[in-house]
């Protein structure tokens, strides 16, 4: 086996699962409330935010829920499964960071890297050597949860996440008007029947300064026009705002998207 080497995480961190589009959370239910599960399906979730704080050994972390304030722990419940070879979750429940690595309720997390070019690694539950993995279930609450039960990798690799830095996430108003450094707003204006974009209107209430953000489920942004109900897009080197909303994410390929 190659050699295994600590991943340097963001402070703040939004983890994605290997399988589909979706990122970690916690449940919010009466039923399993606080068990880690890949359930939020936007990036910028508040849900979906976690706070790595070193500890005092190298590589090792405790990790945090920025939304309830509770440290990663693995709890042991064989109730969900009535399995033994999975009674031991991740559950965002402890109230404070346990550093002794002989109590069950250790805190401390080993992030290990899979690929440094995307972000992809495992996260190792130091006191019992186990890998955090997603465990996909036919049960509405825990069906996407986080077991730690095994000391091997998964087949499926469904141990391994992909951090996205929190801080890297453009997170924008609802609605939105724009200032340029010539003191005007940004304005809808019809030139040669064509819908520019122009700073060209020192007047805030104008109806075509106004415009509406829409994230992505992946953190990317388009921008309407109110006025018009159209998106910015390029065409071919000028923005125009000429792009229907009701358009489908196919039929969107090839114009203006804006990335994080």
């Amino acid at each position: 086996m190659a050699a295994a080497f600590t991943l340097d995480l963001p402070r703040f961190m939004v983890l994605s699962s290997n399988d589909r589009n979706d990122y970690m959370g916690y449940s919010r239910g009466k039923e399993g409330h606080g068990y880690l599960a890949f359930v939020e399906t936007q990036v910028v979730s508040p849900y979906a935010k976690f706070e790595v704080e070193r500890a005092d050994e190298d590589g090792l972390v405790h990790i945090r829920s920025c939304q309830n304030n509770k440290y990663w722990v693995r709890t042991k419940n064989v109730s969900i499964t009535g399995n033994t070879a999975e009674q031991y979750w991740i559950t965002s429940t402890a109230k404070k960071p346990e550093n002794d690595q002989s109590k069950e309720s250790c805190t401390l997390f080993k992030p290990i890297t899979v690929d440094a070019a995307t972000n992809t690694f495992r996260i190792m539950h130091v006191q019992s050597g186990c890998y955090l993995c997603l465990w996909p279930l036919d049960k509405p609450v825990f069906s996407r949860c986080v077991l730690a039960n095994y000391k091997v990798f998964d087949d499926q690799k469904l141990d391994i996440f992909k951090t996205i830095d929190w801080n890297s996430l453009v997170i924008l108003p609802k609605y939105l008007a724009f200032k340029g450094d010539n003191g005007q707003y940004l304005c809808l204006r019809q030139i040669e029947r064509h819908p520019y974009l122009q700073f060209s209107t020192d007047d805030i209430g104008d109806p075509t300064v106004a415009f509406e953000n829409f994230t992505t489920q992946d953190g990317t942004l388009r921008i309407k026009s109110s006025y018009n109900n159209q998106i910015w897009r390029r065409s071919p080197n000028w923005i125009w705002v000429i792009l229907p909303i009701t358009l489908s994410k196919e039929q969107q390929q090839g114009y203006l998207v804006y990335a994080r």
